[in-house]
């Protein structure tokens, strides 16, 4: 093999150390970092002096008038090198505006734009006088939210405080473009990356290394509460290997289970090119599946209609819930609403899940109802109930009948607005695991092939590749822990 000549060695050792200079610059003060903006602050001016003796407009919030009103625009980001967790707030983020009193706020933008969901969920962002205390929301690299805050009172100063462990918060300067030894290092930096194409293109035998990625069609079924965040992981996997094609179904964990087993036997011996997931081990009587290593822990949570007046239940109660014992929500402090059980059907992991972790038995068999609001199917049942094939239809329902309330996985939850997370004994789920000890309500998600793979089949190279940050940054983002970051996951939870 032939030594790169001294020009190639020369510009890849200048491109080297350009980065090293700008990386030192960039991420040395923290690796945790939270940085901060003030993007906008103005007095909202309601009286024109020029027509004051006709005219006097006024500033009202909720039949109060707002005297010396300011709009203050902030925006918080994730400017480190590392991702933020909730364990890492030390003390939460605090917003002081001295001599103002803060009267309203809103989230403009987020992005993602689950943080708007986290930031205002149950009253989240909370005035207290002049001070405003955001939410312990986790914040990924390049993250970012806006805060849009209504003021009253003279003032114009704003300061961020707060503690994080092992990092900092800063208040950025105002973006107007890049500072000159910026843009110098940029500009040095552009020139050696386009010597270095120039000088690796004129050498002949050059190939990119492929080994990840593997080209054919690939079918991945079961699990609802696993698909949106393997739809994206397919999306990424193609985006890397153009040569593949993955289709992503949610058919549930056991209707999936039974597809790849039929699929197997119909490739008499070949590669069925077919991936089951599910959240419940598969049943023993399918033998030639190979169960995988678990791939994730899902959060699940109960939900109810938002009109039911209960965000919070025993386990106690749940179970009197689903057993007939509870019939109307005022029973358990909430309005005077008939309950209605809104259940996912006989294939569904999530259901199965929701027996053993919560209910700790199975669900009555006793469909009485066609259309979750009235018994028209059995009109002498004790409780209405009827079953839905999907997490988005269970989600739906809930949504539109009174009194209704189901389980479903977390993240999708956040999607409905009349649909409201039920704590279970004043636990909520959350994807700190260390915080996770007191909530019951999870699923191990597993991945399952018709037999071992092949060496090098495009199964083989996904499987693999669900193991990469970017798969673990998109189940993260799905509220799903990755069984691959192991000292985050309880002991037992992932284990084979």
């Amino acid at each position: 093999m032939a030594l790169p000549d001294t020009e190639t060695i020369l510009a890849a050792a200048g491109l080297v150390a350009t980065g090293a200079v700008w990386a030192v610059e960039r991420f040395l003060p923290g690796r945790k970092r939270i940085g901060y903006r003030v993007q906008m602050d103005t007095a909202i001016g309601m009286n024109p002096q020029a027509a004051h003796t006709i005219v006097q407009l006024r500033l009202l919030r909720e039949n109060q008038e707002v005297a010396d009103a300011t709009l203050a625009l902030l925006r918080v980001e994730n400017d480190g090198s590392k991702d933020i967790v909730r364990h890492d707030y030390q003390e939460p983020l605090t917003v002081a505006f001295p001599g103002r009193t803060v009267v309203g706020v809103e989230v403009p933008d987020a992005n993602p734009p689950t943080l708007q969901a986290m930031l205002t969920r149950n009253n989240g962002l909370r005035p207290d006088g002049s001070r405003l205390v955001v939410p312990k929301v986790p914040l990924n690299r390049r993250d970012h939210f806006k805060l849009l805050v209504l003021l009253s009172g003279p003032g114009d100063q704003v300061t961020v405080d707060g503690f994080i462990s092992g990092g900092r918060i800063r208040r950025n300067a105002q973006r107007r473009g890049p500072s000159t030894p910026h843009l110098a290092l940029g500009g040095v930096f552009i020139i050696l990356v386009g010597l270095l194409c120039g000088l690796l293109l004129s050498r002949p035998g050059r190939t990119v290394d492929a080994t990840a990625c593997a080209s054919g069609r690939l079918t991945i079924d079961g699990s609802t509460a696993f698909a949106p965040p393997m739809a994206e992981i397919g999306k990424a996997y193609e985006k890397q290997c153009p040569g593949a094609e993955i289709t992503v179904h949610r058919n549930g964990s056991l209707a999936g289970l039974g597809n790849l087993d039929r699929a197997g036997r119909a490739a008499r011996g070949g590669s069925p090119g077919f991936i089951a997931m599910s959240d419940v081990p598969a049943p023993a009587s399918y033998r030639d599946l190979d169960g995988r290593q678990p791939v994730g822990v899902v959060l699940l949570s109960l939900v109810a209609n938002r009109r039911n007046g209960v965000d919070n239940l025993t386990l106690a109660q749940v179970r009197k819930i689903y057993d007939g014992t509870y019939t109307d929500w005022r029973q358990l402090g909430g309005t005077d609403q008939p309950i209605r059980l809104v259940s996912r059907d006989s294939r569904s992991g999530t259901r199965r899940t929701f027996e053993t972790r919560v209910l700790d038995r199975s669900e009555t068999a006793v469909v009485s109802s066609f259309d979750c609001a009235t018994r028209d199917r059995d009109r002498r049942a004790r409780v209405t109930r009827c079953e839905v094939n999907s997490t988005g239809d269970l989600l739906d329902t809930v949504n539109r009948v009174p009194g209704a309330i189901g389980y479903t996985e977390t993240y999708a939850a956040t999607k409905h607005h009349d649909v409201v997370t039920v704590r279970l004994d004043g636990h909520e789920p959350d994807i700190e695991w260390g915080r996770q000890r007191d909530y019951p309500f999870w699923a191990v998600e597993y991945l399952y092939t018709y037999g071992r793979p092949e060496d090098g089949s495009l199964t083989a190279k996904f499987l693999a590749f669900m193991n990469s940050d970017t798969a673990k940054n998109l189940m993260r983002m799905y509220k799903h822990v990755p069984c691959a970051d192991r000292r985050s996951v309880a002991d037992s939870a992932c284990r084979p």
